[in-house]
Order: structure tokens, then sequence, then C-alpha cells
């Protein structure tokens, strides 16, 4: 069977290879099948290879479970973790996080290696110290008038596939419009309007059709919406999908597909943290859609390494900006965020050098990243619930913001100098929504951990 239909159990081999059998039996004319079974054999080729084929599935499983996680994601039909999700019928993380969405098809793993990761994750001691000094910072950061506003166009169309889903709950998913914007900002978002045609970032302009939206008056939350046919789209289509090519062995793709993945669970986090439940039932809402997924939680960290990396390259645009008149109240926030010891960790540094590197190997094509990166925010104008298409497109643009500081056109980095006020602000912000997943992880974590102890 194709490898999409082997799964990782014993029990998900049967099915495939069940479902393999009713499909080659479901091809044969009404002709041949009258003639195997008028000559006494009723369809043994399936069965057969139904007995041929279960120790090659078994050692299979046995061989993906031995395997690195890295090794694991390097295939077109790896089971990295954007595989995994898309795997089920309705993603169990989606954006707006309906509870609702089954399932699905899920394959099942041996959970060993995740939950390792998951300890290990607890042990990172001094991430964990960057988040409570950073954490805080990030939040004072962006409740200052230039980091809070954004021009979005909510009534764009979706161009990616027919939106014909129905729409959540009026009352859970509008927003209100915002007139508090300064003056002098409007002014500059329209004359800071230019960009590069092949470049990583788009955003929406303001005109008739945008309205300025206030993210602290609008705050990302849990609003029942199920955006699961969105992230499906975003884990099928935009995600790489076919990892070795040739002589390329991939590895900017797995970069790529890693950062989507953080953000992902950036996201996810983010609803579960504001479902109106008990800690407990938040504990297991929250391992049901972060901490069972493979890789969820490394890749939340990644993704928050690249954009605290970007923001170390742009110290020098950070340092010197008057934020619009906030200067002695902002500059101060972002100086100690970037002198913060962390941020030129070994660990830290290593994440943005390797992606540099990858990017510049003579078989890499960074120009299709940067065109899927683009899709990455045109894909946002297909969510329907309009607080968590804000939140998207905000969250899409900071983290092209940081691939674009990060590699550049090729590897080289990105111009610091040319930085818009909205690139800023998102670049932050989005940093600002990654540090605060970690935090609520490592608090579902550590919760989690003591209900074990005490079972």
């Amino acid at each position: 069977p194709p490898p999409e239909h082997v799964t990782l159990t014993l029990l998900s081999c049967k099915t495939a290879l069940f479902s393999y059998s009713r499909r080659s039996n479901s091809r044969m004319s009404s002709a041949q099948r009258l003639v195997k079974h008028s000559a006494g054999i009723p369809l043994l080729l399936p069965s057969a290879l139904l007995l041929l084929l279960l120790p090659s599935c078994l050692s299979f499983s046995i061989q993906l479970a031995q395997t690195p996680a890295s090794s694991q994601r390097s295939g077109a039909h790896s089971f990295s973790p954007q595989r995994l999700r898309n795997a089920a019928a309705a993603s169990p993380i989606s954006l707006g996080g309906s509870r609702s969405a089954a399932r699905g098809g899920l394959l099942q793993l041996d959970m060993g290696a995740t939950q390792t990761k998951r300890m290990e994750f607890l042990q990172r001691k001094k991430l964990q110290g960057s988040i409570e000094r950073l954490a805080p910072l990030f939040d004072e950061v962006r409740s200052q008038e230039f980091f809070r506003y954004y021009a979005v166009d909510l009534l764009s169309s979706c161009t990616f596939f027919p939106t014909a889903d129905s729409p959540c709950d009026m009352d859970r998913c509008e927003i209100e419009s915002t007139e508090d914007v300064p003056e002098p900002m409007r002014e500059r978002d329209e004359k800071e309007h230019d960009f590069r045609l092949d470049g990583w970032v788009r955003w929406d302009m303001p005109g008739d059709f945008t309205e300025y939206y206030d993210l602290i008056d609008e705050p990302e939350r849990y609003t029942e919406y199920d955006g699961s046919r969105v992230w499906k789209f975003i884990h099928n289509k935009i995600c790489f999908q076919q990892i070795h090519d040739g002589e390329d062995n991939g590895e900017w793709k797995q970069d790529f597909n890693r950062a989507i993945s953080g953000l992902h669970t950036s996201v996810s986090s983010h609803i579960v943290e504001t479902m109106p439940l008990s800690d407990e039932e938040m504990a297991q809402e929250y391992k049901r859609r972060i901490a069972d997924i493979p890789d969820a939680l490394d890749n939340l960290v990644y993704a928050y390494y690249l954009s605290i990396c970007a923001i170390y390259s742009a110290r020098t645009r950070l340092e010197s900006c008057d934020y619009m008149g906030q200067k002695d109240q902002v500059q101060p926030l972002v100086r100690q965020i970037i002198n913060d010891e962390f941020l030129q960790e070994p660990c830290v540094e290593a994440s943005a050098a390797a992606m540099r590197e990858h990017v510049q190997s003579p078989f890499a094509m960074v120009w299709k990243a940067r065109l899927r990166t683009r899709d990455l925010l045109g894909i946002m104008n297909c969510v329907q619930c309009n607080v968590c298409r804000l939140h998207g497109k905000v969250a899409a643009l900071g983290l092209a913001v940081a691939l674009q500081l990060i590699l550049g056109q090729a590897g080289e980095g990105g111009d610091v100098t040319s930085l818009h006020r909205i690139e800023v602000a998102a670049l932050m912000t989005t940093a600002g929504k990654f540090a605060k997943a970690i935090a609520f992880c490592t608090r579902m974590e550590r919760l989690l951990a003591k209900s074990a102890k005490s079972a």
C-alpha cells in the first residue's frame, strides 16, 4: 500500500491493508469478480498480501520508533508534526479552537519519545529562566501604542479554496475597530507602503477597506471557531512535502516547516489558555492539542529562538527608534530585552546560524520559502473568525519579518534599516506571543507532572 496508508501500530497496519484490499476489489470488473468466485478463489490475493506485509509493517513500526525525530521529518511521506496533523479529518489544533473537532484518523504512536522531549522541555533551565524575565517585558512592550494598532482588511476574499464553511458565532468572533489610532501613525503607515515584490512580507495596506484594530482590546482567545480546514491547507500545501529532492538534503525545507509548526503550537496554546476550564480540564485539553503532538513543543521553542534572534539582529534599529514619541517609555523595555543574556546563548544563535547555512546550500531554492511565506499571510483571509484572522495575520507577518531579517534573499541577512513601523510591531508582538505560549506550556507540563506523581 502507499506510505500514507501504513500506520504505526499493528491494528493500523491491518486497517490499512484491509482498505487496500477493498480498493483492489473495487477496481475489478464484474466479470473478473465472477470468474474469481466461480473458480472458488474468493479474493485470496488481497488476503495473501495481508499475510506477506504484516511482518514488514511491524518492522517498519519498530524502526521508526528507533529513528531520531530529525530523520522522521526527512521524507515527503514522513511522520512529521505536520503530517500527523494532516492525518486527522479535523485537526485537534485549530485556529479558534473548536473542541468538537473530531480527531478523525490521527495516527497512533508510541509516545515514549514524545514524553521524553516533554521532560527535556521542563529541564531547559536557561529557557525557563529567560521566559520568566522576558515574557513580562514583551507584554509591557505590546501594551504601548506603537505595537498595539494594525490596519487589517477583514473583508478580503479567500483565494485558496471556496469558503462555504459557516462562520463561528458572531458574538465570539466579531471585533470592534478602534478610532484611537494617533493621526501621525496613520500617516506613517500610509507612507511606508513599499515592499520587495519577491520578498518575505505582505500586509494589509491602509485604505477604504481596512480598519485599525487594537490587539490589547481584542486579545487572542477561544471562540469555538474550527479552523482545521485552514491549518490542513497550511500543512498540506504551504509546508514542504517533498523534503529530499535529488542532491538537495532539504534541511532548509525542514527549517521552514518547523517554524510553521511552532506558529501553530503558539496559536493552540493561546486558545487552550482562554478556554473556560478548570486547571485539570485545561491540562488535559493542552495534552490532547499540544503535548501529544510529536515535536510541537520543540518547534514552538525553535520559532521563539528565531524571533529573538531576529530581534537581536535588528538591535541597532530598535535602539534608535523614537517609537512615535514614546521613546522614553519603550526604549528602556526594548533594551532590557535586547541586552538579556539569553539572546546570545549558543543554543539560540545556533538556530539562526543553521538556517542561514542551510539556505546557502547550492541546491537550496530559498525563493520557494519566500513564496510560501507570502501564501501563509494570504491564507489568513480564509479564516472566517475575525479575531482569529486579525491575530493570524499579525503572527504570520511577525514570523515573516523574522525570516526576512535572518535570511535576507539568500542567507545574507536582511536590511534592518528598511523595516517599517508595522514590521517592527509585528516582530515584537509575535515574539511576545511565542514567549507567552512557552510560559503557558511550562505551566501545563508542571501541572501534568504533578498529577502523574499523585496518581
